[in-house]
């Protein structure tokens, strides 16, 4: 079977209020290039950093890249049956299957966080028995919480909570959901989530459906943050294992970074 190949674009977009000249430099020591090397780069509307990168390392691209302050995406390669590229423009309409590309893009936050915080009790998670789609975006089931739009999200993070023994397909998954205007975020666990709501034909491993929805909810709001771990967890690695106190701590860094302007360190 053929591994699916990505290259790496730059929109010509910053980040973080950089300046244009701060952010060449930063990627021609990068690149190990001459400032007028990135120069026509970003003269160029899309141009294309990098082609033919397996997933992993092409995510490794972008991260580096968007930490240097500027904005781009992957596209996912044809292979060598197909007759048309993959387009970074196209939306998958709710119900049809996501395309396996990276969810980073304009503006898009993958931001680390540390668990050195105190918990704090104003941002204890509500619990979300069962979240499914609605008409425009999530449906909490709550007579408060039944229409949610995508560009309402925050924040996005994942766990694996040590107080519940293993899952014959894997850990279990506790996944975060952080919306604008509101304290205290929502928990659920990966398993009371609906997937086939929101793509068709959905992995039958619940890692592999949960990473599906993640995928899904980051290209529906570019503007988010995702905690780095999280990021992580969609290139294949394993999430981190908290107990309720590391937890607790985990809500309120995440918390107290969107309060402060969601300030840190770019993926």
């Amino acid at each position: 079977m053929n591994q699916d190949t990505y290259k790496v674009v730059l929109s010509g977009n910053l980040l973080n209020n950089q300046t244009m000249d701060v952010v060449k430099k930063r990627m021609a020591a990068l690149f190990k290039t001459t400032a007028p090397v990135i120069e026509k780069l970003f003269a160029r509307p899309n141009a294309v950093i990098k082609k033919n990168l397996p997933m992993e390392k092409a995510n490794r691209y972008v991260k580096a890249i968007e930490k240097a302050g500027a904005a781009c995406y992957l596209e996912k390669m044809a292979s060598s049956s197909a007759k048309a590229p993959a387009s970074k423009t196209t939306q998958p309409a709710r119900g049809a299957a996501a395309p396996q590309q990276t969810p980073v893009g304009m503006g898009l936050r993958v931001i680390p966080v540390q668990t050195a915080y105190k918990g704090e009790e104003r941002f204890i998670p509500k619990p979300v028995d069962m979240l499914t789609a609605s008409a425009g975006g999530l449906n909490f089931n709550t007579d408060d919480l039944l229409d949610i739009n995508y560009d309402q999200i925050a924040a996005l993070a994942a766990y694996s909570p040590t107080d519940t023994g293993n899952e014959a397909d894997g850990d279990p998954i506790r996944f975060l959901l952080f919306l604008k205007n509101t304290e205290r975020p929502f928990v659920m666990e990966s398993r009371h989530i609906d997937y086939q709501a929101f793509q068709e034909n959905p992995p039958s491993k619940p890692a592999g459906a949960f990473r599906g929805f993640l995928h899904f909810l980051c290209r529906q709001n570019t503007a988010m943050i995702l905690e780095e771990t999280t990021f992580d967890f969609l290139s294949g690695n394993e999430l981190p294992k908290f107990d309720n106190e590391k937890a607790m701590k985990y809500a309120t860094a995440i918390g107290i970074l969107i309060e402060e302007g969601g300030e840190g360190e770019e993926g």
